[in-house]
Formats: structure tokens, sequence, C-alpha cells
């Protein structure tokens, strides 16, 4: 009786350990991808995949339901760590800010570089106008037109903006304009009617945003977004933008 408990028990092991390998392997996976590399049912995969979030192995995304190893279990990359680890600690606290506004939460993260779509969450009400929101996310966001963006671009200092600049092709005098812009604003604006993401939404959206730091590095920021007809920037500025600050400060505490 006990041989077959420990034969069972290490047939688990053996199991939980190669879909950790195909993880680490493919970066992230869904349930159907791993019940189909495994060969393993799906209600078995779906069993371990379960007991590994628990024990912190693994972060399942809020916007495409994928499953990656978690920060603490990388290796390698700081940047990876770092942005895995901010999404972690970010993930609650979006969804949170996305059912109390009522408007999408968007995580970025940003490399001193280029800054990309982390995490995102949809709230109830706008589920069935955002069926292909999951597909942003790790696409490259604007610098100069997210919101996103233009609120990193207001944490950076001019001689950074100008290195931005030079990188991007872009015209310094135009970029420091902007950040400057942003700046004085206190927070990041969409370009009005700028959609730079392969996916296409069937309307325009607009976003405010902050940036997020841990110490004195900029990390990324977070956004609100909605479909235009919804609202305009000042009606959602005046209404949400205190709540956003919060949940960014509390994310700030979280990662220090």
């Amino acid at each position: 009786m006990q041989g077959k408990e420990e034969g069972s028990t290490v047939r688990s092991v053996e199991r939980a350990l190669a879909i950790v390998e195909l993880l680490g392997e493919h970066g992230a996976l869904g349930l159907e991808e791993l019940h189909y590399l495994t060969a393993l049912p799906k209600a078995t995969v779906s069993r371990l995949l379960h007991t590994l979030q628990e024990q912190g192995w693994l972060y399942r995304g809020l916007c495409d339901r994928r499953y990656r190893l978690s920060s603490r279990r990388l290796f390698g990359d700081a940047d990876e760590r770092r942005s895995r680890r901010l999404v972690e600690e970010a993930a609650p606290l979006l969804k949170a800010l996305s059912e109390r506004t009522g408007l999408v939460a968007d995580l970025s993260f940003f490399d001193g570089a280029d800054l990309r779509v982390m995490e995102s969450s949809v709230p109830e009400r706008l589920r069935k106008r955002y069926p292909s929101n999951r597909m942003i996310v790790g696409l490259k966001a604007s610098l100069f037109h997210s919101a996103m963006g233009q609120a990193c671009l207001a944490a950076l200092d001019e001689q950074h903006v100008r290195n931005l600049a030079e990188r991007h092709a872009l015209q310094g005098e135009e970029l420091l304009q902007l950040h400057e812009r942003a700046h004085h604003r206190g927070f990041g604006e969409r370009t009005e009617g700028h959609w730079e993401y392969s996916v296409r939404l069937p309307f325009l959206i607009r976003a405010i945003a902050l940036p997020v730091r841990s110490g004195e590095r900029l990390l990324g920021s977070v956004a609100l977004h909605w479909p235009q007809d919804q609202g305009s920037v000042e009606q959602v500025r005046r209404q949400y933008l205190g709540s956003l600050g919060d949940t960014i400060e509390q994310l700030q505490r979280s990662l220090a």
C-alpha cells in the first residue's frame, strides 16, 4: 500500500516538473497547450497547475489566462524577474481598480528603452466590448502616444528623453515638449485617435496613466482606458485619477 502511494507521489512530482520545464522553455502556456504537450488528461493538468499556483510556482495572467513561472522561480534576466514581480504584485490591484471604476486597467513595464504591456484587467461591464484585449499583452506600447508612455516620459530626466528621441529617430525638441506637457499636466494622456497595436478594436479609446516607481527606479505605469464614447478625459480625470493614484501607491509599497 505504502509503495503504491510513494509511486503515485513520484509520478505527480515528475508530471509537475514536466510542466515547470515546459513553462521555462515556452514562457507562457494555456491549459489546452499544456494538455497537448504533456499528453496528460486535462483534469490532471488542471489539478497540477492549481497545486503549483498555490505553492507559488506559477502566475496566471488576468487577461490571457496563460500560466507563467512566478518571479521567484525565474533565473537569469534581471529585467524579466523585475517585470514578472511587478505583474504579480499589481494583478489583484488592477482587478480591484477596474471593477471599482468600470474602466480597463493596464500595466506596462519600461526597460529604459521600450515600453511593453504586461497585464490588463477588463471590468465585467466591458467584457463584451473587449473580446481581443488579451492579445495586446506583451506588445510594445507607444512611448509618445500612449497614456502609459507619456506617464513614463514625464518621470524621466531631459537627457534620457533625448536618448529616447535618438533611439526612436524622433525630433528631440518635439519629444521634450511632449515630456514638458505631460510633466506639467501631472499624468499621461493618450493622443486622441492614435492606436499603435496590430490588434484592432471596433472603437477608439481614451486613456490616462501615472508612473510606477520602486525607489528611484522607474518601472512602468498603470493606465485606465475606456471606449471614446463613454466619457471625456476631463470627466474621468476628475472622477478616477485619485483612485488610480491610490492604487499605484499601494503597488509601490508592496514592491518596496
